[in-house]
């Protein structure tokens, strides 16, 4: 890898990680609080139940968020970050399908969805829980399907025979 290659792969990573975790959370706690002043309705009341779940979320989400990192930038010799077609960081060069790709398409996403949904938990919030879905129903229907008309461009039948076999977001729904 040459430097202005290095340079771009960390800038896509501290631009990326700035996103996931600064303002995106920050965006679901102002939106929590604005709407909880309106009605405030508690998940779990039970601090043991509620730490336990949340502890289990973060370890799987990281797990996944960083093991699909890793994988990615070994296997795949890019990055995964993309903002309305503009390369922040470099392109993967080859299509990954072992490690957490074998169980889902978009296991950084997955990852982070189960990061966001243990935030959610430790604001202990419906109303949070409720825009972590919808913030990942909107990522799955708009950013996920331009992910995919690229990977099809620079992949072909290799994506395709890959989309068909491995489900698109949750590990455990096999595709059909």
């Amino acid at each position: 890898m040459n430097r202005r290659t290095a340079y771009k792969m960390i800038i896509g990573y501290i631009i990326g990680g700035l996103l996931v975790f600064g303002f995106m959370p920050a965006m679901i706690y102002a939106l929590t609080s604005l709407l909880d002043n309106v009605f405030k309705l508690e998940i779990i009341n039970n601090l043991t139940i509620r730490w336990t779940i949340i502890i289990v979320l973060l370890v799987i989400g990281l797990i996944y968020g960083i093991w699909s990192i890793i994988i990615q930038n070994t296997i795949g010799k890019g990055g995964p970050v993309e903002i309305g077609n503009i390369e922040i960081s470099p392109k993967t060069k080859n299509l990954v399908v072992s490690g957490p790709y074998k169980t889902t398409r978009n296991p950084m996403l997955f990852g982070t969805f189960l990061v966001y949904l243990a935030f959610a938990l430790f604001i202990n919030s419906l109303t949070s829980i409720i825009i972590v879905i919808a913030l990942f129903v909107f990522m799955l229907t708009v950013i996920v399907k331009m992910e995919e008309k690229r990977l099809s461009k620079d992949f072909g039948n290799q994506y395709e025979e890959y989309r068909h076999k491995v489900p698109k977001f949750f590990p455990w729904f096999q595709n059909k």
